[in-house]
This record gives C-alpha cells, structure tokens and sequence, in this order.
C-alpha cells in the first residue's frame, strides 16, 4: 500500500507481547501504520495521532472502557471505528451500548482479524472482508456512564409534585420527611441568613408553607445534589471545599444580579450550585485521566476547561450536561451547566446562561472558592447586552456582592452538614 494512503490504526492493549504480535501482523500483511499504547491515559494521548481505526481491549485494569467512555463524547473522535479484541468475551454485553464498532475474540485466525478490520474501515472490496462482516448488534448509540451517581428519590417525587402548581404544603411535606438528612436540611435551611426568617421554623409543612413550592423545590436540589455527590470516593486531586465554595458564590452573584434587574430567575442561585458539577464526575469516575489535567492547571496559567480539551478532549460542560439529563433537571439548568463557558451558544431561552456566566466570572475575579485555576475569564460582550449591565456596574457591586456571598455562606455548611 502507498505510504499516503496508508490507514493509521492504534492499538491499545494491555499485554506487551499481544500488541507487537498486532502491530507487526498488521503491517507485514494488511499495509497498515500502527501505534502501540498500554492504558487508557496513554490511548487518551495517542489520539494525537490521527488514527482511522481504535483495536482496543477490554481489560479493566487498564481503564480501557473509562477511555472509551471519554472517546465517545468526544465529538472530534466520536466517529472513529473502535473494535474491542478481547479473550473477555463476558465484557461483551458491557461494551455493546458503548459506541463500538465491532468485538474480535481472541484467539483469532489472522485472516479474520485483518477481514473484521478491512469492513469496519469500509475497505470492502477485498475478497476477505466479505466473509467477516461486523454484527449489526453493534451499535454507535452511546449508553449512559455506568454508576453516575443518582439523585435521591425524594427529588424525583417532589418535581413530580410541584408539575401541579395547586400542590400544597400538606402534600409536600409527607415526601419530603421520608428522607431523614433531607428533611434536616431543609430545615436547617429555613432557619439559616440564606432564606432571612425572623422567627423559628420548626417543622417542614411549615417551612414549605413560607418558602413557597418553588424555593422549596430549589432548596431541595441543592441539598440532593451535595447528598449524591458526597460520597464518592476516588479523586484526582480536586479541592472539594474550593469547589463547593465557588459554586455557591457564582450562584449568589447571579441571585444578586437578579435582584438588581428585577429578572425573575428563581433557579439563578441552584444553577450557580450545578455549574460546574461535571467536574465533580471527572474528578471522581475519571480520576486517572483528570490527574493530568490538574496537574497541567497547576503548573501552568491555562484554564481547567482549556486543559480538559487538550488533554483528555472532553470538558466538564458536556459530562455535566449528561449528569443533569440523567437527573431529569429543567431544560433552563441543562443550558445554565452546558453553556456558562460560552453562553451566546445557549439556544431558545439564553438568559439564564448568561447570569451564571457572569456569576462564574465575577466570582472568579473576587477569589470565591476555587473554580480549579487561577484564570480569571473575561465576561463575554454578548452577557452584558443580554443582561443590560456594564463592566464598572459589577465593579461597582462589589462590595455588595460580597456581603451577598457571605450571607449564603450558610448553605455551605448545611449541605456540607
């Protein structure tokens, strides 16, 4: 095969001797160029390469699949042919709603190998190829991330509720005391500088009643969200409490920049608290992959988001959009998570990605918490006219904002409670 048309396939493989024998067949009889990786981290880097073609394994041990989660999300790679060539055939039901192309079975008769991989490139005019067609039980359908951590049922029922704006606290209250930490914490919240009442609540039909369904549901997210996610054992390395304390702030930033404008965004403060929550999953479920993209931001003046497409090519916008479609969020906080970074993208209803990319940014600029790097963004052009505020507006605000901010510092410590 001429060297410019030869295809480019990688093979990541966790046994040494399984990929040289590939690679060498691979060369010496079907004319390809081949790349050799041992691990998920190195096949994540080895895209760099270009390759017409993944031969992947399905070793655990490897973070094989974690790669291949990352890949297909990935929309510069989501089309690349990816064949699994596994002894691990119990792996198959796991791998098939995954987004790959085809499972080879070790062992294998050589020319079957090179067959399967002369269909899935399409070079079917090879007499070999037609016998080794892939199953069409393969899809390119993309399941979810096994194991996304999931939001208490008391969540789901309360939104249930509240889709019928006549719902009263009667009815709100039994669910919600199902669950005794939320319950603790809505109370908690009731009573805390957050909401402002001046005497004691003391029983959740009672702070339901005062509070109203919406801030209720609200509260209700922002504390189901923190229980989801405070379990999660693994880390790369991420400042948890930064994390949190940054989130809360960009949410109080655009809570208070409501109030300002008179804008009627009850979600403005949650969709501060869920910004950033794809971070959470790649800190956490990716921790191997997420360990170079922090320590890139640590030695480096890059942001974390910049970092994440360079080195793994899948930021915490689009994980976090696929966390708030699994958790059923509103469509306004599925834009406020996909879109903070670049919120003229944010499609039909805007404004509300714009609030949090001002909050984001503003929060950033005041040193609240830790958005994961020491960049301070600028604020799009787009949010200002969106918004209708001004640059030394903001600067202007500041001192308010700030006592803004430390006001909310309570809910920090209920969620974190």
């Amino acid at each position: 095969m001429p060297e410019e048309t030869r295809r480019r396939i990688l093979i990541a493989q966790e046994n040494a001797q399984d990929r040289e024998f590939a690679a060498r067949f691979l060369e010496t009889l079907g004319g390809y160029e081949t790349f050799q990786v041992g691990d998920g981290m190195g096949l994540i880097k080895a895209l760099k390469s270009r390759p017409d073609l993944i031969l992947m394994d399905t070793v655990q041990r490897g973070k094989f699949l974690q790669a291949l989660e990352i890949i297909r999300r990935t929309d510069a790679f989501s089309e690349t042919p990816i064949v699994m060539y596994s002894a691990e055939q119990q792996a198959l039901p796991v791998v098939a709603t995954k987004g790959i192309n085809g499972f080879i079975f070790k062992p294998v008769a050589p020319s079957v190998l090179l067959g399967k991989i002369w269909k899935v490139l399409g070079d079917e005019s090879r007499k070999e190829a037609s016998a080794a067609s892939v199953s069409d039980k393969f899809r390119k359908d993309i399941d979810k991330i096994d194991n996304l951590p999931t939001l208490p049922t008391v969540f789901a029922e309360v939104e249930r509720l509240c889709k019928n704006p006549d719902v009263g606290a009667d009815e709100l209250s039994p669910v919600t005391e199902t669950d005794p930490s939320i319950t603790l914490k809505l109370l908690s919240l009731a009573n805390s500088a957050f909401v402002g009442f001046s005497r004691k609540i003391n029983t959740v039909q009672e702070a339901i009643s005062l509070l109203g369904n919406k801030t209720v549901q609200n509260a209700i997210l922002n504390i189901s969200v923190h229980e989801a996610t405070k379990d999660l054992q693994n880390s790369a390395g991420m400042d948890k409490k930064g994390f949190w304390a940054h989130s809360a702030g960009g949410g109080s930033v655009a809570r208070f920049i409501c109030k300002e404008l008179k804008i009627e965004r009850d979600e403005a403060f949650t969709a501060g608290i869920v910004h950033d929550m794809g971070k959470i999953i790649l800190d956490s479920m990716y921790a191997d992959f997420y360990k170079d993209v922090l320590a890139q931001v640590g030695s480096e003046e890059v942001a974390i988001v910049d970092a994440e497409d360079e080195i793994i090519g899948l930021n915490h916008t689009k994980i976090g959009e696929e966390l708030a479609e699994a958790w059923n969020l509103s469509p306004d906080l599925i834009t406020a998570i996909a879109h903070h970074h670049k919120p003229k993208r944010a499609e039909g209803d805007p404004q509300i990605a714009h609030l949090v990319h001002v909050g984001d940014c503003v929060a950033r600029r005041m040193g609240v918490g830790s958005g994961g790097d020491s960049v301070t963004p600028d604020i799009a052009e787009e949010s200002f006219k969106t918004l209708g505020i001004s640059s030394d507006q903001l600067t202007e605000w500041e001192p308010q904002i700030q006592e803004a901010i430390d006001k909310d510092r309570s809910i920090l410590t209920i969620l974190q409670g």
